[in-house]
């Protein structure tokens, strides 16, 4: 991977893809490597933007080698494990994209899918796309968890989407600076990007994605165990708070007319 032209640093890109990163040395060249393929395809100005979420692995020195090999990977890094939103807000600080594109580096969502997410937004007057994922291969406790959860979260925030927890999204950073200004800790803010858009007024479209089984590194919910799930109806009742909170300023401040959720039929 070479690219002979130098940015300057402030130079504005059409296209930011942020991968926040902890432990995935044996994903960093391969998501390098895809994602750069994708912007040659598109012939579109873009940057991936990798930021190392304090890894105990190779995953930072990866990162350098790649932003030595390639211009376009830009990388940044935490002194320690801050969490995955933590490394958005990193990523957002440093993108310099007229879209952002968040995904995961774990490779299950493919980064060739990112084609398909402009085209349905720069095509419908939505202001956010998420890929929602087509599993492949995956146990059916797995099916079963994911379908609960996503049925549970249309029903407590009013919302209508397949995949509303997929946290593989393209928007613009005007709406992700808003969507990430909520406070509070989430361990899986996946779950609430596209619930805090929509309690800001922002419109959602999907596109269907397919959704890989992880090749290297380790998951997070290798199986689906009762701490988890506490912790996710957790979350579930805070983020509920916080959304009716937002929709409250929203109404008072007229900041945006709400917009029905846009789907894919």
């Amino acid at each position: 991977m070479s690219h002979p032209a130098s940015p300057i640093e402030d130079t504005p890109v059409a296209l930011s893809v942020i991968a926040p990163c902890f432990n995935e040395s044996g994903n960093v060249a391969a998501l390098c490597e895809r994602v750069l393929r994708v912007f040659d395809k598109l012939n579109l100005s873009g940057e991936l933007v990798l930021v190392n979420d304090g890894s105990a692995d190779d995953t930072w020195s990866l990162i350098e080698q790649h932003q030595r090999l390639d211009d376009r990977v830009r990388g940044r890094t935490h002194d320690r494990n801050r969490g995955i939103v933590a490394g958005w807000r990193t990523g957002l600080a440093a993108a310099r994209g007229e879209l952002i594109c968040l995904i995961d580096a774990d490779l299950q969502n493919p980064p060739e899918s990112i084609e398909v997410m402009l085209q349905r937004l720069r095509q419908s007057d939505v202001d956010m796309v998420q890929g929602a994922r087509c599993p492949e291969g995956s146990e059916l406790s797995r099916l079963a968890f994911s379908k609960g959860l996503n049925g549970l979260l249309n029903l407590m925030f009013g919302m209508r989407l397949r995949d509303n927890k997929s946290g593989f999204v393209l928007t613009t950073p005007e709406v992700l600076r808003e969507v990430l200004a909520f406070r509070g800790c989430y361990k899986f803010a996946q779950c609430f990007i596209t619930v805090f858009a929509h309690a800001h007024g922002r419109s959602i479209g999907e596109v269907i994605t397919p959704f890989h089984r992880r090749v290297a590194g380790k998951s997070f919910l290798a199986s689906v165990p009762i701490r988890v799930t506490l912790r996710i109806l957790w979350e579930i009742a805070k983020a509920r708070l916080a959304f009716s909170k937002i929709r409250r300023e929203c109404k008072a401040g007229s900041q945006h007319e709400p917009n029905p959720i846009a789907q894919v039929g």
